[in-house]
């Protein structure tokens, strides 16, 4: 995703037993993903900077404190009570109907270079995905977004690392 994101909005579709993620950018781009449970789960700990499956922290500990903070800052401050907004003009880069996200990455870059953001990827088995700056601000706004549709779905999701991942997830 190479543009600034505007709103981001995730709903419980129950008849789906999914959560659908809308991703839309300044210049009108929307980004369509379903996300099921077990995605969710291990999505989750991934957006807190720890591994899914072993909670180990995939930064530095005055980074991880750092992010926390930011985190914290955004779910105060942030506007989650706005209603999303669908654009009159949108464009769909992964098409109009959602995709199905099986498969994360979190992409460290390149450590020679620090100035360089790190990335979280989200992709369905197979095609294009949605490739998010992993930054405190925005991984702050996702998990109040999704704390909140959470509670819609009833998942009765346990917070702590899953003891299996499955072989799509890949950390590099």
């Amino acid at each position: 995703m190479s543009h600034q994101i505007n709103q981001i909005q995730a709903s419980y579709n129950d008849s789906e037993d999914r959560i659908l993620l809308k991703i839309k950018t300044l210049n009108e781009q929307v980004y369509l993903a379903w996300m099921t449970r077990r995605f969710v789960s291990l999505l989750l700990p991934l957006l807190h900077g720890k591994h899914p499956t072993t909670g180990e922290a995939l930064f530095d500990e005055q980074t991880t404190m750092m992010h926390q903070t930011e985190k914290q800052q955004t779910q105060l401050e942030g506007d989650f009570g706005t209603a999303y907004e669908a654009p009159e003009n949108a464009e769909y880069p992964l098409g109009e109907r959602p995709i199905l996200l099986a498969k994360m990455t979190f992409n460290t870059l390149h450590k020679t270079q620090p100035e360089e953001q790190p990335q979280l990827i989200l992709e369905p088995e197979q095609g294009a995905g949605i490739v998010l700056p992993f930054n405190a601000e925005l991984m702050g706004a996702l998990l109040k977004i999704l704390a909140q549709v959470i509670d819609q779905a009833d998942w009765a999701l346990q917070l702590a690392p899953i003891i299996e991942m499955p072989a799509e997830v890949r950390l590099q």
